[in-house]
């Protein structure tokens, strides 16, 4: 299943590296844009919310849905479209 993972890190505590690091653990990720994430995994969307939640506070946002194709873009690195064409069903 692939997962558009969204976030936004409210102050005080703003712990993207962490986060970024965690979402980046996952074998098959893509940056698309500005706390924007995809990743594919076997694990469920609460899973996710769930493994990447732990490193955001009250205040923060995550979103975490499924994407499939057909999906549409403009503006991404080449690398990214590849990565879409490659891993979308």
């Amino acid at each position: 299943m692939i997962y558009i993972v969204s976030y936004e890190l409210r102050p005080p505590t703003q712990r993207y590296n962490s986060l970024v690091e965690r979402i980046k653990s996952y074998s098959k990720w893509a940056y698309v844009c500005e706390s924007t994430y995809l990743i594919k995994t076997e694990e469920t969307a609460a899973q996710v919310r769930d493994a990447l939640g732990v490193y955001i506070d009250g205040n923060d946002k995550l979103f975490v849905g499924t994407i499939s194709a057909p999906a549409a873009w403009k503006g991404l690195p080449q690398e990214v479209s590849e990565w879409i064409k490659t891993n979308l069903d």
